[in-house]
């Protein structure tokens, strides 16, 4: 999944693997919550060293953005 962020003043495109939180039942244990990003790029550059240092940073917005977003407002 391809989407495109604004963070900093600058339009980055990032894919990520996002796994829903699986309750746990009789025969599964069940898993929590998964958000990778597996490729951020600036332009059509890795701009993963750019934002070395500050990755966590990065993800924890876009998850925030993610949250907040509600397709039925």
């Amino acid at each position: 999944m391809k989407n495109t962020v604004n963070y900093k003043g600058f339009e980055f495109e990032y894919s990520l693997n996002y796994q829903l939180e699986e309750n746990q039942t009789n025969d599964y244990p069940g898993c929590g919550e998964e958000f990778e990003i597996t490729e951020i790029t600036l332009n059509g550059v890795d701009a993963s060293e750019l934002l070395e240092g500050q990755i966590e940073e990065f993800v924890d917005f876009i998850i925030n953005e993610l949250k907040s977003y509600n397709p039925h407002d």
